[in-house]
């Protein structure tokens, strides 16, 4: 038998979400809900089996299924699950909407509901993102298994204490981006000193990859290999030289709290 699965809001989360589910499988059945036409058309295009309601038919959409996904804004999250709360009975909610606190959403659907929060980062869109997630109360082991399975499609899920979350915002959401703001100059570095785009990127991407497969399989630390990379004279201390001269890490460190910061002040205002 298919499990069904809703998902209020049709844009790019959750289509990368409900694609997520079906890549390689098909013991999902999906439906989706949308406050405009484009967005459901955009679902329909990347999901063309799933079932597609206007937003007002929110709760017919929850009544059809087994988990639902809240992929709304977070401004407009309450205000939906209040809309859906009468039939939100025995339901899995799975909200990804960011800064909305697990309390938040458990005061606004029906007590027998199991609630998660998820956070799921950029590469989630490919298989390959990281998930930090939380559950309500109510869970037993065997559902807390399967809830993890479910997460882990999307890529690596762990399970973090609810006050973590801004932490794990600064370091996991946001860090796609910091690494693609290292890497743009390194490209365009490569561009200008005379390599293809195409080589320049495939010999780049491939390094960080390397480097990330090396950390992952031998665990080793990460200032080992800076140190094995590093002799003096060499081409590798000259550039970690000037790095350092400009003092980045402490740039970094700067950046990083900064980001937690507002990450805690956008769950005190939500």
């Amino acid at each position: 038998m298919r499990t069904k699965v809703g998902f209020l809001g049709a844009g790019r989360i959750a289509r990368a979400l409900a694609g997520g589910l079906v890549r390689g499988e098909d013991s999902w059945e999906l439906f989706a809900s949308s406050r405009t036409r484009e967005g459901g058309e955009a679902f329909r295009k990347v999901l063309p089996q799933a079932r597609l309601y206007p937003e007002e038919r929110n709760r017919d959409l929850v009544r059809e299924s087994d988990i639902v996904f809240l992929c709304v804004k977070p401004q407009e999250a309450l205000g939906v699950l209040r809309q859906i709360r009468p039939v939100t009975a025995g339901k899995w909610i799975v909200s990804v909407a960011a800064g909305v606190s697990l309390a938040a959403i458990v005061s606004e659907v029906d007590p027998s509901a199991r609630v998660v929060r998820a956070m799921p980062n950029l590469p989630s869109l490919i298989g390959q993102g990281v998930i930090p997630y939380c559950l309500g109360s109510g869970w037993e082991a065997a559902d807390r298994e399967w809830a993890q399975r479910l997460l882990k499609r999307f890529g690596y899920a762990v399970e973090l204490e609810e006050r973590l979350f801004p932490l794990a915002t600064a370091l996991i959401g946001c860090g796609p981006a910091y690494f693609c703001a290292f890497l743009a100059p390194l490209l365009r570095f490569a561009a200008e000193s005379g390599l293809r785009t195409a080589e320049a990127r495939g010999m780049v991407l491939a390094t960080v990859s390397g480097a990330a497969a090396l950390l992952k399989q031998s665990e080793v630390d990460p200032l080992e290999v800076v140190q094995e990379s590093r002799t003096p004279g060499g081409i590798t201390n000259a550039a970690l030289s000037v790095l350092e001269e400009e003092g980045w890490q402490e740039t970094l460190r700067r950046a990083l709290d900064a980001a937690w910061s507002r990450a805690k002040a956008l769950e005190e205002e939500a």
